[in-house]
């Protein structure tokens, strides 16, 4: 008629790990990677997903170096084998900046300079080359007043980094034209 008895507790760990992808990144020609994800936590195993542009799947903070604009998800397993996601967007700005160095021009000896480009974009930089005979070579409008015809090139600058250039001729006519008054003539009575 005797008893005995025991207690045995079973713990319930369902809780689901932290999962933080991080602040959105934004990538441009200037700025081509960023780290993604939040710090490690021990115990945790993480797995990103797409691979594309990634330097690891598998750390807390990968590089990322997406060639357009990527949603990067992240899934973290935690001691316990449950799961949390994640998602970062890194955009991706590298279109190039309008650019137009305008149409060729042409000087003459009664018409020796001309405005070359185009209306400044706010925000844009502008740098001309060679540099004789212009205005300015950080402008968008310089005056060309080669002493020879020249190809100039503008490089613009855009505000996420990226460059575009574009050529614009400036033909030179200063030739003398012939000129013929005749011979010498004698008038006599």
């Amino acid at each position: 008629g005797c008893t005995a008895s025991a207690v045995v507790v079973v713990n319930v760990n369902t809780s689901a790990p932290t999962a933080n992808a991080g602040v959105d990144k934004n990538l441009n020609c200037t700025t081509t990677s960023t780290s993604i994800g939040t710090t490690l936590i021990a115990g945790n195993s993480y797995s990103w997903s797409p691979s594309t542009g990634l330097s690891s799947t598998t750390v807390a903070q990968p590089t990322a170096s997406p060639l357009s604009t990527t949603n990067y998800t992240v899934t973290v397993t935690g001691a316990n084998g449950c799961t949390a996601t994640d998602v970062v967007v890194v955009n991706v700005n590298t279109v190039p900046p309008t650019v137009d160095a305008g149409p060729d021009r042409n000087l003459t000896c009664s018409l020796t300079s001309s405005t070359i480009g185009a209306s400044v974009i706010a925000g844009n930089t502008y740098s001309w080359s060679p540099s004789t005979g212009l205005s300015s070579t950080t402008v968008a409008q310089p005056t060309a007043s080669p002493l020879t015809t020249t190809t100039y090139t503008v490089t613009v600058t855009g505000t996420n980094g990226c460059t575009a250039t574009d050529v614009v001729v400036v033909n030179v006519n200063t030739t003398a034209p012939t000129v013929d008054a005749g011979p010498d003539k004698n008038l006599n009575c």
